[in-house]
């Protein structure tokens, strides 16, 4: 149980209550200061309880903006459970445009946090040990930031637990994105430290979303992320009605991405700016080039040739053009009608 942060509403007592968590803080501006992150509950009924995150990585925007839809627009009388929404959990890297918090803190990378830390492992203690317990799914809603550019989808890390891999699966679907994306756990970072791992090691329903990225919200891009929310919420039973799915709603199947070997990564060799020649949703073959990387210091020089490390679809295309060596710039693989298609060995 934390005892350093607080929340100012009853999250049990029925109805709509708006306030804040408050976190006990000391800066150079003012040195007794309470960070105060928005929380949002609507409760109405004896059904599941659903946790709503946005915000985590503060430029990530179309999270943000239909966890504030949900929070203004949903009708009590439309809850059968238990609502909570917290629609901007980093905010000092919101104000500030930034994928991480000022100190360089990327917050989805310090579960289950420190209750003696600073302000955002108080944050991430307070999730872990207070309300992550009680809830039933979380919705943790992000997109590729200013660095990359997804296709809008939900998406999921394999699970070698196969009733959980199942309940991800579903879950995931229930988003009604065009395209669903599977990942392995990302080589060399402690994958015990992130969200969504922790949500997924507490048995919870999970969903997660890229819902486009470049440090850019487009309308297309907003209204998968509102719509994908109603929808996922509806399929978690925690408002009512029937969840749809795409072929239900005249869309066409959604497609999966297999995004689990080491060849769908295609990194930067050399420092300079990224130039898309491919870009997300494009299928490529094996050997085609699709990006190329300029020496701006040295522009009489040929550019340097990324090339498709095997024959896919790709999923995330580069955003921000400036690149490092190592920053990766697109990946891509195969796609299939089902997950159920996928190989036991992707490589």
């Amino acid at each position: 149980m934390s005892t350093t942060v607080s929340c100012s509403i009853d999250l049990d007592a029925p109805g709509k209550a708006t306030g804040y968590l408050k976190i006990g803080d000391s800066t150079n501006h003012s040195g007794w200061a309470t960070y105060m992150v928005p929380i949002i509950k609507y409760k109405n009924g004896s059904g599941p309880t659903v946790l709503v995150l946005a915000g985590n990585h503060g430029d990530e925007y179309e999270g943000q903006f239909a966890a504030r839809d949900l929070a203004n627009n949903l009708d009590i009388n439309e809850v059968t459970g238990r609502i909570i929404i917290i629609p901007c959990l980093s905010q000092p890297a919101a104000k500030a445009g930034t994928r991480l918090w000022p100190d360089g803190t990327n917050f989805n990378r310090i579960f289950p946090g420190n209750e003696n830390g600073a302000v955002h492992g108080k944050l991430a203690y307070y999730l872990s040990t207070e309300l992550f317990p009680q809830v039933d799914a979380v919705f943790e809603l992000h997109s590729g930031g200013r660095g990359h550019h997804f296709i809008p989808c939900s998406h999921m890390v394999w699970s070698t637990d196969v009733a959980q891999r199942k309940r991800m699966i579903e879950g995931m679907k229930s988003y009604n994105t065009s395209h669903h994306m599977v990942f392995p756990e990302q080589p060399g970072t402690d994958p015990t430290t992130l969200l969504p791992g922790l949500v997924e090691r507490l048995g919870k329903g999970l969903v997660t979303t890229e819902l486009g990225g470049s440090g850019i919200a487009t309308f297309e891009s907003t209204t998968i992320a509102k719509n994908g929310l109603r929808n996922g919420l509806r399929y978690f039973k925690a408002i009512k009605g029937e969840s749809k799915t795409r072929e239900e709603l005249g869309l066409p199947a959604p497609v999966f991405l297999d995004l689990r070997s080491s060849k769908s990564y295609h990194s930067a060799t050399h420092v300079g700016l990224y130039e898309n020649i491919k870009g997300a949703g494009d299928a490529v073959e094996k050997g085609e080039i699709i990006g190329l990387i300029h020496d701006m210091d040295h522009p009489d020089t040929p550019a340097s040739e990324i090339r498709a490390q095997q024959t896919g679809v790709i999923g995330v295309m580069r955003g921000f053009p400036r690149v490092n060596i190592g920053d990766v710039v697109a990946v891509l693989g195969p796609a299939y009608a089902s997950t159920d298609q996928f190989p036991e060995n992707p490589d």
